[in-house]
Protein backbone atom coordinates (compact mmCIF):
# COMPACT_ATOMS: atom_id res chain seq x y z
CA UNK A 1 0.00 0.00 0.00
CA UNK A 2 1.59 3.40 -0.57
CA UNK A 3 2.58 5.17 2.18
CA UNK A 4 1.08 8.28 1.57
CA UNK A 5 -1.96 6.32 2.46
CA UNK A 6 -1.26 5.05 5.95
CA UNK A 7 0.74 5.53 8.84
CA UNK A 8 2.07 3.44 11.65
CA UNK A 9 1.83 4.79 15.56
CA UNK A 10 3.56 2.88 17.78
CA UNK A 11 2.58 3.64 21.55
CA UNK A 12 4.53 3.20 24.34
CA UNK A 13 2.75 2.25 27.76
CA UNK A 14 5.33 2.85 30.17
CA UNK A 15 7.75 0.12 28.55
CA UNK A 16 11.34 -0.96 30.45
CA UNK A 17 12.98 -2.42 27.26
CA UNK A 18 14.63 -1.19 24.28
CA UNK A 19 10.90 0.09 22.63
CA UNK A 20 12.27 3.75 22.04
CA UNK A 21 15.68 2.96 20.70
CA UNK A 22 13.91 0.88 18.28
CA UNK A 23 11.36 3.17 16.93
CA UNK A 24 13.80 5.96 16.87
CA UNK A 25 15.84 4.24 14.05
CA UNK A 26 12.53 4.79 11.75
CA UNK A 27 11.27 7.67 12.74
CA UNK A 28 12.85 9.63 9.51
CA UNK A 29 10.32 8.43 8.26
CA UNK A 30 7.17 10.61 7.98
CA UNK A 31 4.93 7.90 8.32
CA UNK A 32 6.03 6.54 11.39
CA UNK A 33 4.79 7.94 15.00
CA UNK A 34 5.86 7.49 18.51
CA UNK A 35 3.34 8.19 21.41
CA UNK A 36 4.52 7.71 24.86
CA UNK A 37 0.68 7.04 27.18
CA UNK A 38 1.65 7.12 30.78
CA UNK A 39 -2.12 5.46 32.20
CA UNK A 40 -0.89 1.99 32.24
CA UNK A 41 -3.36 -0.56 30.32
CA UNK A 42 -4.14 -2.13 26.74
CA UNK A 43 -7.36 -0.19 26.71
CA UNK A 44 -5.66 3.18 27.56
CA UNK A 45 -2.94 2.70 24.94
CA UNK A 46 -5.85 1.61 21.86
CA UNK A 47 -7.25 4.48 22.74
CA UNK A 48 -4.48 7.00 22.72
CA UNK A 49 -4.06 5.38 20.07
CA UNK A 50 -7.00 5.80 17.74
CA UNK A 51 -7.36 9.42 19.07
CA UNK A 52 -4.30 10.24 17.58
CA UNK A 53 -4.72 8.64 14.23
CA UNK A 54 -5.36 10.57 11.11
CA UNK A 55 -6.98 8.61 9.38
CA UNK A 56 -10.37 7.22 8.82
CA UNK A 57 -9.78 3.43 9.75
CA UNK A 58 -7.59 2.50 12.74
CA UNK A 59 -5.96 -0.72 12.42
CA UNK A 60 -4.81 -2.67 15.97
CA UNK A 61 -1.76 -4.86 15.82
CA UNK A 62 -0.11 -6.48 18.96
CA UNK A 63 3.87 -5.63 19.40
CA UNK A 64 4.71 -9.17 19.25
CA UNK A 65 2.72 -9.90 16.07
CA UNK A 66 3.75 -9.86 11.95
CA UNK A 67 1.05 -8.57 9.75
CA UNK A 68 0.97 -10.71 6.08
CA UNK A 69 2.30 -8.49 3.30
CA UNK A 70 -1.00 -7.53 2.15
CA UNK A 71 -2.33 -6.72 5.35
CA UNK A 72 -3.38 -2.59 5.16
CA UNK A 73 -3.96 -2.89 0.81
CA UNK A 74 -6.16 -5.82 1.52
CA UNK A 75 -8.44 -3.91 4.91
CA UNK A 76 -8.77 -1.03 2.69
CA UNK A 77 -10.27 -2.82 -0.25
CA UNK A 78 -12.49 -4.28 1.45
CA UNK A 79 -13.69 -0.85 3.00
CA UNK A 80 -14.07 0.26 -0.42
CA UNK A 81 -15.55 -2.24 -2.11
CA UNK A 82 -17.72 -4.54 0.57
CA UNK A 83 -21.34 -3.28 0.49
CA UNK A 84 -23.10 -2.99 2.61
CA UNK A 85 -20.02 -1.13 4.21
CA UNK A 86 -18.52 -2.74 7.09
CA UNK A 87 -17.89 -1.06 10.42
CA UNK A 88 -15.26 -3.28 11.95
CA UNK A 89 -12.67 -5.65 10.27
CA UNK A 90 -11.19 -8.67 11.49
CA UNK A 91 -9.01 -11.88 10.16
CA UNK A 92 -7.60 -15.02 11.20
CA UNK A 93 -4.44 -15.12 13.71
CA UNK A 94 -1.62 -17.81 13.08
CA UNK A 95 1.22 -18.84 15.94
CA UNK A 96 4.69 -18.25 14.92
CA UNK A 97 7.58 -19.40 17.14
CA UNK A 98 11.21 -18.48 17.78
CA UNK A 99 11.84 -21.33 19.77
CA UNK A 100 11.00 -25.22 19.54
CA UNK A 101 7.33 -25.77 20.95
CA UNK A 102 6.93 -28.85 22.82
CA UNK A 103 5.50 -32.19 21.19
CA UNK A 104 2.37 -31.82 22.87
CA UNK A 105 0.92 -28.09 21.96
CA UNK A 106 -0.80 -27.52 19.12
CA UNK A 107 -1.36 -24.24 17.10
CA UNK A 108 -4.91 -24.66 17.20
CA UNK A 109 -4.47 -23.97 20.65
CA UNK A 110 -2.99 -20.32 19.20
CA UNK A 111 -4.92 -20.30 15.80
CA UNK A 112 -8.19 -17.42 15.74
CA UNK A 113 -10.28 -18.10 12.90
CA UNK A 114 -13.91 -18.02 11.53
CA UNK A 115 -13.26 -19.90 8.18
CA UNK A 116 -11.62 -19.70 4.79
CA UNK A 117 -14.48 -17.76 3.61
CA UNK A 118 -14.96 -14.01 3.98
CA UNK A 119 -18.69 -13.24 5.76
CA UNK A 120 -20.34 -10.92 8.02
CA UNK A 121 -20.43 -12.27 11.25
CA UNK A 122 -23.60 -13.76 13.30
CA UNK A 123 -23.87 -12.56 16.72
CA UNK A 124 -21.90 -13.24 19.46
CA UNK A 125 -18.97 -13.74 16.88
CA UNK A 126 -16.36 -11.73 17.45
CA UNK A 127 -12.36 -10.33 16.51
CA UNK A 128 -9.36 -11.18 18.60
CA UNK A 129 -7.20 -7.87 19.33
CA UNK A 130 -4.48 -8.59 17.59
CA UNK A 131 -5.78 -8.59 14.44
CA UNK A 132 -8.75 -6.11 14.25
CA UNK A 133 -9.62 -2.91 12.37
CA UNK A 134 -12.56 -0.14 12.76
CA UNK A 135 -14.20 2.93 11.14
CA UNK A 136 -12.21 5.93 13.60
CA UNK A 137 -15.84 7.35 13.91
CA UNK A 138 -17.73 4.62 15.29
CA UNK A 139 -14.53 4.08 18.17
CA UNK A 140 -15.07 7.93 19.19
CA UNK A 141 -18.99 7.37 19.05
CA UNK A 142 -18.73 4.51 21.79
CA UNK A 143 -15.68 6.23 23.82
CA UNK A 144 -13.08 3.40 22.67
CA UNK A 145 -11.99 0.53 25.07
CA UNK A 146 -13.39 0.27 28.62
CA UNK A 147 -10.32 1.31 30.59
CA UNK A 148 -11.35 -0.94 33.37
CA UNK A 149 -10.64 -3.56 31.57
CA UNK A 150 -7.68 -5.43 29.74
CA UNK A 151 -3.78 -6.00 30.68
CA UNK A 152 -2.31 -3.63 33.02
CA UNK A 153 1.32 -4.20 33.31
CA UNK A 154 2.06 -7.45 34.79
CA UNK A 155 -2.08 -7.98 35.51
CA UNK A 156 -3.50 -10.59 33.84
CA UNK A 157 -7.12 -9.71 32.53
CA UNK A 158 -8.95 -9.77 29.70
CA UNK A 159 -12.58 -8.83 28.43
CA UNK A 160 -11.51 -5.29 26.92
CA UNK A 161 -11.90 -6.37 22.83
CA UNK A 162 -14.96 -8.39 23.78
CA UNK A 163 -16.48 -5.88 25.78
CA UNK A 164 -16.22 -3.08 22.34
CA UNK A 165 -17.55 -5.90 20.40
CA UNK A 166 -20.84 -6.26 22.59
CA UNK A 167 -21.55 -2.64 22.93
CA UNK A 168 -21.39 -2.82 19.06
CA UNK A 169 -23.48 -5.23 18.97
CA UNK A 170 -26.39 -3.53 21.07
CA UNK A 171 -25.74 -0.67 19.06
CA UNK A 172 -26.71 -2.19 15.98
CA UNK A 173 -29.66 -4.02 14.63
CA UNK A 174 -27.62 -5.81 11.87
CA UNK A 175 -23.56 -7.40 11.63
CA UNK A 176 -21.28 -4.61 11.17
CA UNK A 177 -18.80 -6.98 11.46
CA UNK A 178 -17.03 -8.15 8.47
CA UNK A 179 -14.50 -11.27 8.17
CA UNK A 180 -11.78 -11.78 5.44
CA UNK A 181 -9.20 -14.96 5.45
CA UNK A 182 -6.99 -12.26 3.48
CA UNK A 183 -6.70 -10.69 6.52
CA UNK A 184 -3.77 -12.68 8.00
CA UNK A 185 -1.58 -11.73 11.36
CA UNK A 186 1.38 -14.44 12.37
CA UNK A 187 0.80 -13.78 16.38
CA UNK A 188 4.48 -14.60 18.60
CA UNK A 189 3.76 -17.57 20.67
CA UNK A 190 6.54 -17.65 23.57
CA UNK A 191 7.68 -20.28 24.93
CA UNK A 192 6.22 -19.49 28.47
CA UNK A 193 3.03 -19.55 26.69
CA UNK A 194 3.29 -23.08 25.72
CA UNK A 195 2.77 -23.77 29.42
CA UNK A 196 -0.13 -24.91 31.18
CA UNK A 197 0.35 -23.06 34.34
CA UNK A 198 0.10 -20.05 31.87
CA UNK A 199 -3.14 -21.57 30.48
CA UNK A 200 -4.91 -21.96 33.09
CA UNK A 201 -4.48 -18.60 34.94
CA UNK A 202 -5.57 -17.09 31.67
CA UNK A 203 -8.65 -19.43 31.51
CA UNK A 204 -9.42 -17.89 35.19
CA UNK A 205 -8.50 -14.30 34.45
CA UNK A 206 -10.68 -14.99 31.53
CA UNK A 207 -13.78 -16.13 33.78
CA UNK A 208 -12.78 -12.93 36.14
CA UNK A 209 -12.96 -10.61 33.50
CA UNK A 210 -16.41 -12.05 32.09
CA UNK A 211 -18.32 -10.94 35.28
CA UNK A 212 -16.67 -7.35 35.14
CA UNK A 213 -18.26 -7.41 31.54
CA UNK A 214 -21.56 -7.64 32.56
CA UNK A 215 -21.23 -4.74 35.25
CA UNK A 216 -20.56 -6.47 38.41
CA UNK A 217 -22.40 -3.31 40.32
CA UNK A 218 -25.35 -3.54 38.04
CA UNK A 219 -26.09 -7.21 38.47
CA UNK A 220 -29.29 -8.31 40.79
CA UNK A 221 -28.84 -10.16 42.92
CA UNK A 222 -31.64 -12.61 41.33
CA UNK A 223 -29.30 -12.41 38.33
CA UNK A 224 -26.17 -13.27 40.50
CA UNK A 225 -27.71 -16.38 41.79
CA UNK A 226 -28.96 -18.07 38.72
CA UNK A 227 -25.38 -17.26 37.05
CA UNK A 228 -23.68 -18.72 40.62
CA UNK A 229 -25.86 -21.78 39.92
CA UNK A 230 -25.54 -22.28 36.31
CA UNK A 231 -21.34 -21.65 36.52
CA UNK A 232 -21.76 -24.36 39.67
CA UNK A 233 -23.21 -26.78 37.74
CA UNK A 234 -21.26 -25.77 35.05
CA UNK A 235 -18.26 -26.70 36.78
CA UNK A 236 -19.58 -30.04 38.26
CA UNK A 237 -20.35 -31.20 34.69
CA UNK A 238 -17.11 -30.36 33.21
CA UNK A 239 -14.98 -31.88 35.57
CA UNK A 240 -17.08 -35.46 35.41
CA UNK A 241 -16.83 -34.93 31.53
CA UNK A 242 -12.75 -34.39 32.00
CA UNK A 243 -12.35 -37.52 33.96
CA UNK A 244 -14.58 -39.78 31.85
CA UNK A 245 -12.17 -38.16 28.68
CA UNK A 246 -8.33 -38.27 30.59
CA UNK A 247 -8.19 -42.24 29.15
CA UNK A 248 -8.16 -40.66 25.69
CA UNK A 249 -5.47 -38.53 26.08
CA UNK A 250 -1.77 -39.57 25.71
CA UNK A 251 -0.08 -36.55 27.44
CA UNK A 252 -1.62 -34.67 30.33
CA UNK A 253 -0.97 -31.01 29.00
CA UNK A 254 -3.01 -31.67 26.10
CA UNK A 255 -5.98 -32.73 28.72
CA UNK A 256 -5.12 -29.70 30.53
CA UNK A 257 -5.69 -27.10 28.41
CA UNK A 258 -9.02 -29.15 26.31
CA UNK A 259 -10.37 -30.06 29.49
CA UNK A 260 -8.74 -28.02 32.48
CA UNK A 261 -9.43 -24.57 31.27
CA UNK A 262 -12.98 -24.33 30.80
CA UNK A 263 -13.05 -25.37 34.47
CA UNK A 264 -10.99 -22.79 35.68
CA UNK A 265 -12.84 -20.49 33.79
CA UNK A 266 -16.19 -21.08 35.48
CA UNK A 267 -14.10 -20.95 38.82
CA UNK A 268 -12.71 -17.04 38.46
CA UNK A 269 -16.62 -16.66 37.70
CA UNK A 270 -17.84 -18.21 40.18
CA UNK A 271 -15.20 -16.51 42.90
CA UNK A 272 -16.05 -12.96 41.24
CA UNK A 273 -19.41 -13.40 41.63
CA UNK A 274 -18.79 -13.79 45.24
CA UNK A 275 -16.81 -10.42 45.05
CA UNK A 276 -13.95 -12.13 45.27
CA UNK A 277 -11.73 -10.41 42.58
CA UNK A 278 -8.33 -12.60 42.97
CA UNK A 279 -5.14 -10.80 40.88
CA UNK A 280 -3.87 -13.04 38.93
CA UNK A 281 0.21 -12.19 37.40
CA UNK A 282 0.27 -12.99 33.41
CA UNK A 283 4.01 -13.74 33.36
CA UNK A 284 5.09 -17.33 34.00
CA UNK A 285 8.05 -17.56 35.65
CA UNK A 286 7.86 -21.56 37.11
CA UNK A 287 9.87 -24.24 34.58
CA UNK A 288 8.04 -25.01 31.67
CA UNK A 289 5.47 -28.07 31.95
Amino acid sequence: LDRSLFEIIVVDNNSTDSTPDVVARYLSHPHIRYINESKQGTSYARNRGYKEAKGTYVAYIDDDARAAPEWAKTILDIFCNVIPKPLVLGGPIYPFYLSQKPEWFKDEYEIRSWGDKPRFLVPKESFSGSNMIFDKKLLAEIGGFNVHLGPKGAKFSLGEDTHLFMTVWDRYKVSVFYYSPQIKVYHYTPSEKMNVTYALKRSFASGQSAVRMLGFDSISRKRRAKLFCYSGISVVYLALKAVFKLPKYRRYQNWIFECGTPICERIGIILDLLGLHVPVNQYVLSKEM
